[in-house]
Order: C-alpha cells, then structure tokens, then sequence
C-alpha cells in the first residue's frame, strides 16, 4: 500500500506541478495579452488624436487663407504679410524670389497699388505632416491699373505652411501661376 500511496503522491505532485507551470504560462500570456491589448487602445488613441490633430490643422489653413483673401482685398499688405514667416519666401510667376516679411509686405503693397482686387480662392487640396503643411488650389483676381481697363486673371496656387514655436502656423513659402498659356512668339 505505501507503494500505491508513494505513487498517487507522486502523480499528484505532477498534478500540482502541472498546473503550476500551466498557471505560470496563462499568467504569462494573459501578462503579454493585457500589453498587447493595451497597446492596440493607446494606438488607436493616437490615430484619433492624430486626426483631430490634423483635422484641426486643416481648418486653421483654411481660416488663414481667408484672412488672406480678406487682406489684401481690403488693400492691407501688413495684414497679409503678417501670415508670413520671418524668412518666408515669396515666388511669383516670371519675377525674383523674394525673400523675408517685409520684402514681401512691400511687394504685396506694390500689387494693391497696382489695382489687384477681387481676390477669391478655392482650395483643392490640403495636406498635413509634422510641422508642416500645404495647400494648393485655384484663384482668381482683377488687376485694375489706375486709367487702364480692368483685367481678370485665374490660375493656381501652392502655399507651404510652417507650425511656429508658439504652434501657430505661417506661410513658409508661397507660389502661384496663371492658367494663360505662354506665347512664344509668332508662326
């Protein structure tokens, strides 16, 4: 009998032991599961901050390109220049680059001066990474010298928006080009 005994205390010590390892592998995959699981709510957090984030960028590119439709159609260059970053770089089509705020306050007080008017935009597209950011879209505007007659253009724009150190976002750099096509000479 104490062999019988000697054995059923044996296998239940297997028994026991058994299920201590297989306690010690659930605690270990229920250890790694709850980080898994846990891993998958944090991302998902991430991603819907991430999209508001971006969703939040989208709409203050938005407001900022009406403030710049609103400037320079009531003929206020500083307002306008104001949505540039201090090192901003300004190309219009068939002119230098310029380059810097108040450079570029001068030339957009040049062109009011000039009779640019009735500004309106349209925008196509607006996409977001990081620190930066761009929109492109459609204008259209008047040009109205003093004495001469009235001119309407159209074309398209790309503006490359920069977040500042105070997470406000400016224009970096700034570009556009009208829909006409170039005439080179005659045939």
């Amino acid at each position: 009998m104490s062999e019988k005994v000697s054995a059923e205390v044996d296998n239940f010590n297997q028994m026991l032991s058994l299920q201590k390892e297989g306690v010690m592998k659930v605690r270990r995959y229920g250890f790694l599961l709850g980080w898994i699981f846990l891993w998958i709510i944090f991302s998902s957090i991430s991603v819907q901050s991430e999209e508001k984030d971006i969703s939040q960028v989208r709409k203050i590119l938005e407001e900022g390109g009406v403030k710049f439709v609103e400037a320079i159609n009531k003929g206020d260059a500083a307002a306008a220049a104001a949505l540039y970053t201090d090192d901003a770089i300004l190309m219009p089509p068939n002119s230098e680059m310029i380059k810097g705020k108040s450079a570029i306050q001068e030339f957009w007080n040049t062109s009011i001066q000039m009779g640019i008017k009735n500004v309106s935009t349209t925008v196509v597209d607006i996409q977001v990474s990081g620190d930066l950011a761009y929109r492109i879209g459609k204008y259209t505007l008047t040009v109205q010298p003093q004495d001469h007659p009235a001119v309407t253009d159209s074309g398209k724009f790309l503006d490359i928006w920069k977040r500042q150190a105070d997470g406000s976002w400016k224009i970096q750099v700034d570009t556009w080009n009208n829909d006409t096509p170039a005439h080179h000479g005659q045939q």
